[in-house]
């Protein structure tokens, strides 16, 4: 539906009139105003309209109406510039700053949003709105709380929130490439200008502050939170000079802002959230200002240091804190942790440890009962806070721990691993100390890290609680923090000896693992602890670990608590474990925990063990695979009792299930055994056993998610949900490599399989999660059983009807659409498979379908979608464009006619040219430049030279019977085809006299290779763990780099994809062709004439006469 709008008739009231439109009940009248409004944008002054309704508009309904639509208009539009003319453009920017400083609520917040659009393009990147920071110079001494000599009708909020705007975009690194990026011109001349002189308000407001702090609110929180939050946008990256220069007095309202930190009390009101709000944000301004400009703030770091401190100190008492206040205390943790990271900060924060560990640290650690109730009532809330599977190695640098436990967990690992507090004997040496990372034994002077003297012996002071012990008791509470605490020494403790760690988990854990009814809360975090110890376990204690886990795994519920939380860390620890190369001496027992665990009624339950069982039957490969049929069996029919009856959404249950069954499936096809000896035959038919009982498994969850609902009426039949497609395309492909009759096809219901998964496949959505590996190697299947047992439902639709909508499709149709469509759209490496999967679909139907019939509809879909994606790419020679000649090198082989008039018809861009030819001149030279010896990327398996040396012929034979239709270019194109074919030839004679005898070699070489690898990874170890500290010039150099190099792979990963995966191209019919023969035979014909137009290369011809001696006599 269109709507044409007079451009002399739109006026104000027709778009208000559309827009209340738009907000009614009636769809029609909504669409009907929805069409007008879009066929309005290009009439001039429709923003400057919209903007007239947002700042007056009769009802607050409209105007914020007006507002969304205008943020949307200019987010879609403002970029292009025949949107508007340029005088209106300016216009329009002009009239948006002058309404933004005067509305209010959420009419303010969304043109807010439409500013941002159009000052980031403007004044940001293009810099041609040199008058905007004039303009809001003026609106600042014109607000209402600067000029307060009379009434004003700009508010200062408003202007705040522009300036805020314009400061954004220059929150992050303008080119990250650049090591030392200057400051920008732009942002400097907001801070001087804008920033700079707002500190006399923003002490002002401090003073409100601090005057105010036992209500905990005051008149001008929001502008101060504004306030604080241009400053932060304004240093996140840069140091403006003009800010510099006046760091001072903004530093010291920042400590007194901190002064009025409230812990004693919960602030939950309404009119408290912005203090909340700013106090955050003051904190997170000290940890920028510690992490990105430490030389402009080393003498400020001791008052910094003080109220963190001070902060932390006093949060051990706070009691059913707001979360907002939470975040405050995790912050002020975390500047701790950013001063602690600098040589002057390690001896302001050292004399302090003790303390710290004592008094802030391990009191945030131990349980509370908030813990005990998100336990009950929240369990991801708690497994959040404490049960952390982020938490990596400790850092200064952090900026998403955000709640006070994980903060002080990174804390204190960075206290850890640091040189201990200075003591008597070192105090007249502090001065000169420099912090140092912990390792094994002492430091250089002799004094042992923190961990060793002051951390580890502070722990040990808590006892083991008794068995029974109540949750709440202060043993429990204490020994759950401590727990906790080593959690967050890992780092620390991966540098210990192996002796210190036995000695830890003897004395420390194992014994919660002999107990009758120990607390669930300590167990699961003794669960987490032993998980995160995975990766630095001492060999002959793996076993212990894994028989406390897996015990832990079993425990039921008890003591009236739900257990769920130990059995899901343990499940979690075990999954760390496992991954950690540890293998079981016997699997048994963990597979039917997991499999009893999916059995469990509680779909929560059953998902924790079907990814457990997921990860076992990846890592445990041959080990896992006796066991998989069976345990296949018993887990297809937990996930058919959770499938819902309707369609829709399956449960994170069932999507986990497929997950686990199709890593079963993958472990047993890992496992087949080799044909070629006497003693594997048998194993061969106990595999291909397994292999059927698999089939039929697979087949029956299938038939359950997706033909259950098929009964007598299929018309009203609901579609099966496009849930686990990834996962159910490795269970169809088990499906499909087991069929090999037509008893069995019918069996299985092979075909109406088929038929709702081609369906589900044709609107694929996960392109950018690389998930469709699966799926094309399904594809590849189909058309390889349509070979050898040709269905009628594959290149016809089914004669039953379909639930699914629209006309019905053949099986054959639906994977045309989804290979066409990655061809044509998914990422480069979906492209490649896709390809491969072209190629296939290709001989196949031209052998086991109607042939002909379906040449005529399959190649000119492929080789359009290829031309079109080539045209595309920057040049012929990108890694992407080698699959795209061969598909359309193929479909000319097949029908060249077809294929030469889509070429030519075809320019650069992919659209419709006068000239006839050029489409097809270009991919001619592309295919005969893809051949050449010395191409990159060239032609390296044999099938792709055997396809290139056919079209090659092919191309040749077609141009010289035409060759009056092509011109001189059409000569030059000749003469690259006939070189090239000789070329590939060549190559492919010397790959095939050559595969065989370099075997051997290339394996020695590659054990060889492999070797010196890891001989390599080793010593660049070793010298890694020798290095000094970076210098921070290093330390930006390092990240210019790496951001050099994420832009180069960004741009090359558009046309270069994951490259080949060796995987031969499928000629069918065609490789049974004698290539030399048919090259001898046509040069027979035109060999003479080809030599005597044009000058071939001596090597060449000497390499191809060698090779070929039959044609030396056509040649000579």
């Amino acid at each position: 539906m269109e709507a044409v709008v007079d451009d002399a008739a739109l006026d104000q009231e027709h778009i208000a009139k559309w827009l209340m439109d738009t907000t009614g009940t009636q769809e029609s009248a909504v669409q009907a105003a929805t069409v007008r409004l879009e066929a309005a944008q290009t009439v001039p002054k429709f923003g400057l309209f919209l903007l007239m309704l947002s700042a007056g508009g009769q009802e607050k309904g409209q105007r914020i109406a007006a507002a969304t639509y205008l943020k949307n208009f200019v987010k879609k539009n403002w970029s292009d510039e025949t949107i508007m003319s340029p005088d209106e453009r300016l216009e329009f920017r002009n009239q948006l700053v002058e309404v933004l400083l005067r509305v209010d609520g959420l009419v303010l917040k969304i043109l807010a949003e439409a500013f941002r659009f159009v000052a980031d393009n403007d004044f940001a990147k293009k810099m041609t709105w040199p008058e905007l920071v004039p303009a809001f110079k003026t609106a600042i001494q014109n607000s209402d709380l600067v000029n307060v000599s009379g009434a004003s009708e700009l508010k200062t909020l408003n202007v705040l929130m522009g300036l805020q705007t314009i400061i954004k975009p220059y929150k992050y690194f303008m080119d990250p490439t650049v090591a030392r990026e200057p400051v920008p011109e732009q942002l400097e001349l907001i801070s001087k200008e804008l920033l700079a002189p707002l500190q006399g308000i923003f002490h002002h407001l401090v003073q409100q502050v601090a005057a105010s702090k036992s209500e905990g609110y005051a008149q001008h929180d929001n502008i101060l939170l504004v306030l604080c939050k241009c400053l932060y946008l304004a240093i996140k990256s840069h140091m403006p000079q003009s800010l510099l220069a006046c760091l001072g007095p903004w530093f010291q309202d920042l400590m007194i802002l901190l002064e009025a930190v409230e812990l004693e009390k919960k602030m939950d009101l309404p009119e408290q959230e912005p203090r909340l709000k700013t106090l955050k944000r003051v904190l997170q301004l000290c940890c920028n200002l510690v992490s990105r400009h430490r030389k402009q703030v080393d003498k400020y770091l001791a008052p910094m240091g003080s109220a963190a401190l001070t902060i932390v100190w006093r949060s051990t008492t706070a009691k059913d804190l707001h979360p907002m206040q939470e975040r405050i205390v995790s912050l002020a943790f975390d500047v701790v942790s950013n001063i602690l990271e600098t040589g002057p900060g390690w001896r302001l924060m050292a004399p302090h440890f003790r303390s710290l560990v004592e008094n802030a640290i391990f009191p945030a650690l131990t349980l509370k009962n908030k813990d005990i109730v998100e336990w009950e009532e929240d369990e991801d809330e708690y497994v959040r806070k404490n049960l952390p599977s982020e938490l990596e190695n400790s850092s200064g640098w952090k900026e998403d721990l955000f709640t006070p436990r994980q903060s002080a967990l990174n804390l204190l690992g960075l206290i850890a691993t640091s040189k201990g507090p200075p003591t008597a004997e070192v105090t007249k040496n502090i001065a000169t100390m420099k912090r140092k990372k912990g390792g094994k034994g002492k430091n250089d002077d002799g004094e042992g890290t923190a961990g060793e003297v002051l951390v580890i012996p502070f722990l040990s002071q808590f006892p083991l609680p008794p068995d029974g012990t109540q949750p709440d008791s202060e043993i429990t509470i204490n020994y759950f923090g401590a727990l906790m605490a080593y959690g967050g020494l890992h780092e620390f403790l991966k540098t210990q000896d192996a002796e210190t760690i036995t000695m830890l988990l003897q004395t420390r854990v194992f014994p919660l693992y002999t107990m009758v009814l120990p607390s669930p809360y300590v167990l699961a975090t003794s669960n987490w602890l032993l998980g995160k110890l995975a990766t630095c376990l001492p060999e002959d204690l793996n076993g212990a670990v894994y028989t406390a886990l897996l015990k832990a795994l079993l425990a039921p519920d008890a003591g009236g608590v739900s257990w769920r939380l130990v059995r899901a860390s343990a499940a979690g620890a075990l999954t760390s474990l496992l991954q950690d190369d540890y293998k079981p001496g016997h699997w048994l027992p963990l597979l039917q925990a997991a499999v009893a665990g999916a059995r469990n009624k509680d779909e929560s339950e059953a998902a924790i063990s079907l990814q457990l069982l997921a990860t076992v039957a990846e890592v445990g490969e041959d080990d896992v695979a006796p066991h998989v049929p069976d345990i296949t069996a018993a887990v297809q029919e937990e996930i058919c009792q959770h499938i819902p009856p309707h369609p829709e959404p399956w449960p994170m249950v069932v999507e986990l299930g497929f997950a686990a069954l199709a890593a079963l499936a993958q472990t047993w096809d890992s496992t087949e055994p080799e044909e070629d000896e006497e003693d594997h035959r048998k194993q061969l038919q106990i595999w291909k056993a397994g292999c059927t009982q698999l089939s039929n498994t697979f087949s029956a969850l299938l038939q359950r998610a997706w033909l259950s609902s098929t009964q007598d009426d299929a018309s009203s039949q609901p579609v099966p949900p496009p849930s686990c497609l990834s996962d159910a395309s490795v269970l169809l492909v088990a499906i499909l490599r087991c069929t090999d009759d037509q008893s069995i096809v019918a069996l299985l219901k092979v075909e109406p399989l088929l038929h709702v998964w081609s369906h589900l496949i044709m609107d694929w959505k996960a392109w950018e999660d690389e998930e469709d590996e699966s799926v094309f190697d399904a594809i590849e299947e189909a058309v390889a059983l349509q070979g050898r047992c040709p269905m009628a439902d594959f290149t016809e639709p089914p004669e039953s009807v379909s639930s699914f909508p629209g006309a019905p499709h053949s099986v054959m149709e639906n994977l045309v659409v989804f290979v066409t469509t990655a061809i044509e759209s998914a990422y480069p490496a979906a492209c490649w498979r896709a390809c491969r999967c072209a190629h296939a679909i290709l001989h196949a139907s031209s052998v086991s379908f109607e042939g002909e019939a379906i040449a005529l509809v399959l190649v000119p879909k492929f080789c359009k979608v290829s031309a079109w994606r080539l045209h595309r790419l920057t040049n012929m020679t990108v890694p992407l464009a080698k699959p795209l000649i061969l598909v359309i090198s193929m479909c000319f082989i097949l029908l060249p006619e077809i294929v030469n008039k889509i070429l030519s018809a075809q320019d650069e861009a992919g659209a419709l040219t006068e000239d006839r030819n050029q489409g097809f001149l270009r991919w001619a030279n592309a295919l005969a430049g893809l051949a050449e010896s010395e191409a990159e990327p060239g032609l390296s398996l044999e099938s792709e030279m055997k396809l290139a040396a056919m079209a090659l012929q092919k191309v040749l034979e077609y141009m010289l019977r035409n060759d009056q239709v092509y011109g001189l270019n059409g000569q030059k194109t000749i003469h690259h085809c006939f070189r090239s074919l000789l070329e590939v030839m060549v190559d492919l004679k010397e790959l095939l006299e050559s595969s065989d005898s370099d075997e051997s070699d290339e394996e020695s070489e590659s054990e060889e290779d492999d070797e010196e690898d890891e001989s390599d990874e080793e010593l660049e170890s070793e010298e890694s763990e020798t290095e000094h500290a970076e210098t921070e010039d290093q330390f930006l150099e390092r990240y210019a780099q790496t951001a050099r190099q994420l832009q180069e792979e960004a741009v090359e990963e558009a046309e270069n994809g994951q490259d080949e995966d060796g995987h031969e191209i499928e000629l069918g019919v065609l490789g049974l062709v004698d290539q030399e023969a048919a090259v001898l035979a046509c040069l027979s014909v035109h060999g003479k004439r080809l030599l005597s137009e044009q000058s071939l290369p001596k090597e060449l011809l000497t390499r191809f006469k060698e090779k070929f001696p039959a044609c030396k006599a056509v040649l000579s």
